[in-house]
């Protein structure tokens, strides 16, 4: 679970950072220019994980083992939902409770370099050198990204929560276009409101977090 998180945390913040170069003229720093959904391939998983992402929202769907399990943060209400869809039941805090801090998000403490231009499966991408020393989340490496502003590889070093890792990720399958809005609201079901920093704990009770 803590890779998890770690994973949403330094994938959302580097995705929104390495946005800059890839943007037409005039367009936000760090904003999404479309919303898009794109397969990840993480470490030595099998099975890829599925990120929908849009300027205001992310929903990150997985599994930990034959658990799956989805998250969804709305990065303009603060609000995240850990989902267990198995067990009808998502735990609703805070961006910090899944390892989102909104100021990175922002931009704020990174750094970015374009370093060239190349072709990789027929796609064109702008491969960028990113650096963030700050904490939640610290990160040095790179970030391949398309002409539409999709990540298409993160590679390099971070640090989210406490937790270090290194990395090599992914992204195979895109699919650009308006997603369903209910994606990125609350989900059916009981919903128990938790402190972020209590979500670890109470994932512990069903053998997510070891």
């Amino acid at each position: 679970m803590q890779r998890r998180l770690f994973l949403v945390s330094i994938l959302a913040a580097a995705s929104a950072a390495s946005s800059t170069l890839a943007q037409t003229r005039g367009a936000s720093a760090f904003a999404v220019p479309r919303d898009y959904a794109i397969d990840g391939y993480f470490g030595r998983e099998a099975a890829p994980a599925r990120l929908f992402r849009t300027q205001n929202a992310i929903r990150y769907e997985a599994r930990s083992g034959a658990v799956a399990h989805t998250v969804v943060a709305r990065l303009d209400r603060d609000v995240a939902w850990f989902v267990l869809p198995s067990l009808g039941l998502a735990f609703q805090t805070d961006m910090s409770g899944v390892g989102l801090n909104p100021r990175a998000l922002a931009g704020e403490g990174f750094r970015e370099q374009f370093v060239a231009r190349e072709t990789h499966s027929g796609i064109a991408m702008s491969k960028l050198r990113l650096t963030r020393t700050a904490a939640d989340p610290a990160f040095d490496g790179f970030a391949w990204v398309g002409n539409e502003g999709i990540l298409w590889r993160l590679q390099g070093a971070g640090e989210a929560q406490g937790t270090p890792g290194t990395f090599d990720w992914r992204f195979e399958n895109a699919a650009l276009g308006t997603l369903d809005s209910a994606l990125f609201e609350a989900p059916p079901g009981r919903i128990v409101p938790v402190a972020g920093d209590a979500l670890a704990a109470m994932l512990r009770r069903f053998g997510l977090v070891r």
